[in-house]
């Protein structure tokens, strides 16, 4: 009964509000933990016990953007990160000054507030960032920091120095980036470069280490650069795949008696669970090819990225089919420096060998048809005979709707037929211009509308464009108003007045408009949530195949699982509002659809999602 008394007492008997002040500090800031940074802001004033839990959390993982982050509209993301607010439609060089002046801010926040510095655990930094305040923040930290633990993304070598001789740092930090020679691999290798990192890794080369990322072959760098003596217990490592311009005389002579031979010679096999490539090359190189063979042997890695990279079934087919523990997939395959869909015989491989995927960001299409297309048709001419000459090969839009739900109906019927393709010769492509003023599905990916995230659920999602949903409308309808008036499909604005010298003014200027009302911000959100219901069948073959996705980032449109009457289904991350899933009933359907399946022997074929994808 006195625990029940002295709950009362606690309590706010009138309105019975939650008791915070009698929780302890580890709970108070669990649950804080679990706010958005501008709660967290709130909560440093209310009180001093919350303002020193909260600063904690504020100041604990700090992501030094140089552009504007995007908040989701449906769920909190990434929101153990503490950001740089800058607003959303900026020039590179505006955003970049404002992100300088506040990281100036920063540090002397730091300088001058000891638990602040005390607090920052893990910061990642911007390499675009200007770099004499770069320095500034890690030498701060390096020296000050007494829970600095790990340094992400440093890329310039002058911070080595600042690194390995830290008070703090040179004990604690468990995190070692080896930053490149310059920002570009084709520019001229600094002569103190390769010294400067021997020493470097003298220094820092160590047991502790966890995370690493390198710029330079790992054979390379410990065959003839830093005699290492024992495998390093590396849990997530970082390659860039650059051409370095390296003089040849540091790579001539071995510094080891028995040679290293392959990536488990250096790194042990058992700890690496993080895996990222990152490739600066058109194509891949034949070193590359073997790195990526080795990498076979790293059957304990958790999670993949491979950034940039040419697509090579060979290599990657063999590759998936042994990382069966996968619970992280990041693809962004390139051929010609442009965006590749993944093929489909690692796509197979995956949903054979990878079926506990938690999370997904590849591009794959082929199984639904595109929203909007374009294709070689043949116009016949009505006024002559239907013979061959009179037939006439052109390139023509075509609209394919997949799904026929109201919503979708709405998007094609009112947004679709009557504002973009409006009369009959808009279906007819002339130049690029055409997809600027008519394509509205790939200008949302041209002009970055969507975010772009290492990982949506772990990183915060930043653009990589100055835009934004108003400005995107407001682009598209310049598009179009650009495309009419080259058709001569603009119409004079009515004059209202009946002054006759309005009336004179108005047709000395003459003002035209479109031939239809304008798009909206509403039409944007519903012609891209029916870009989501036109992929049906693919969002359906990841729900069937990974039954312990999280979240799926599908040709650039990121999305999280939600349970929905017992189903899991999809839902966008961004631009939600009240986004209604097309995918309900999916597992109820496709139960039944594999009860009559079997092939010849009586036992159960691949289903008829997968045989699609293995025919296309």
């Amino acid at each position: 009964m006195s625990l029940k008394r002295k709950y009362l007492d606690d309590c706010d008997r009138d309105s019975f509000t939650f008791p915070l002040q009698s929780l302890p500090d580890e709970l108070i800031q669990e649950l804080f933990s679990h706010l958005p940074q501008s709660d967290k802001l709130s909560l440093c004033l209310l009180n001093k016990r919350c303002n020193k839990i909260a600063t904690k959390l504020l100041y604990r993982r700090i992501y030094l953007n140089d552009s504007n982050v995007v908040k989701s509209d449906f769920m909190d993301l990434a929101i153990n990160w503490s950001l740089l607010h800058i607003p959303s439609f900026l020039f590179e060089d505006e955003s970049r000054a404002i992100a300088n002046h506040k990281l100036s801010l920063l540090i002397s926040t730091l300088l001058n507030k000891k638990l602040c510095v005390e607090s920052v655990q893990w910061i990642r930094i911007n390499w675009d960032l200007d770099s004499n305040l770069q320095r500034k923040i890690l030498s701060i930290l390096c020296n000050f920091g007494k829970s600095i633990q790990r340094l992400e993304n440093i890329t310039d070598p002058g911070c080595n120095d600042i690194i390995s001789t830290g008070a703090i740092s040179s004990e604690k930090v468990t995190s070692f980036d080896l930053a490149p020679p310059n920002s570009l691999p084709e520019m001229t290798v600094p002569n103190d470069y390769i010294p400067n990192s021997q020493m470097y890794l003298r220094q820092r080369i160590s047991s502790r280490l966890s995370h690493m990322t390198l710029f330079i072959d790992p054979l390379k760098l410990f065959n003839y650069l830093y005699p290492l003596e024992n495998k390093l217990q590396i849990v997530d490592l970082k390659l860039h795949w650059r051409s370095e311009f390296y003089e040849s005389k540091y790579f001539l002579k071995r510094i080891r008696k028995n040679k290293f031979e392959k990536l488990s010679n250096i790194f042990d096999v058992r700890s690496l669970k993080v895996l990222t490539i990152i490739s600066w090359n058109e194509n891949l190189m034949e070193r590359e090819i073997e790195m990526i063979k080795d990498f076979k042997e790293f059957t304990y890695i958790e999670d993949l990225s491979l950034i940039s990279i040419k697509q090579d079934t060979s290599i990657l087919v063999p590759l998936f089919s042994k990382l069966t523990k996968l619970k992280r997939l990041k693809m962004d395959f390139l051929d010609d420096y442009l965006p590749e869909s993944t093929n489909p015989e690692i796509f197979l491989t995956m949903m054979l060998s990878c079926k506990n995927l938690q999370f997904i960001d590849m591009r794959f299409q082929g199984l639904d048809p595109s929203i909007i297309s374009i294709a070689e048709v043949i116009d016949r001419d009505n006024s002559a005979s239907q013979d061959n000459e009179s037939n006439e090969a052109s390139n023509k839009f075509i609209l394919s709707q997949h799904c026929q739900c109201e919503s979708c109906d709405h998007v094609f019927n009112e947004i679709l037929k009557k504002k973009i393709f409006l009369f009959p010769e808009d279906y007819y492509f002339q130049d690029v211009n055409d997809i600027a003023a008519k394509d509205i599905f790939k200008m949302m990916r041209y002009l970055s509308l969507l975010p772009y995230s290492k990982a949506c659920d772990y990183y915060p999602s930043v653009r990589t464009q100055p835009m934004n949903l108003k400005e995107f409308v407001k682009k598209m309808n310049e598009n179009l108003l650009i495309y009419r008036q080259s058709r001569n499909q603009l119409i004079k604005e009515e004059i209202k007045s009946t002054d006759i010298d309005d009336i004179l003014n108005d047709i000395q200027r003459a003002t035209y408009s479109l031939p239809h009302p304008a798009l909206t911000e509403n039409d944007v959100i519903c012609c891209y949530h029916a870009l989501i219901h036109q992929f049906k069948t693919t969002y359906v073959a990841f729900l069937k195949r990974f039954p312990r996705l999280r979240f799926l980032m599908l040709n650039d449109i990121p999305t999280v699982v939600v349970e929905e009457n017992n189903e899991r289904v999809f839902e966008p991350i961004f631009y939600h509002r009240d986004y209604v899933t097309n995918l309900t009933g999916w597992s109820k359907f496709d139960s039944g659809e594999e009860e009559n399946e079997h092939d010849g022997n009586g036992n159960d074929s691949l289903d008829t999602l997968t045989r699609k994808i293995s025919a296309f």
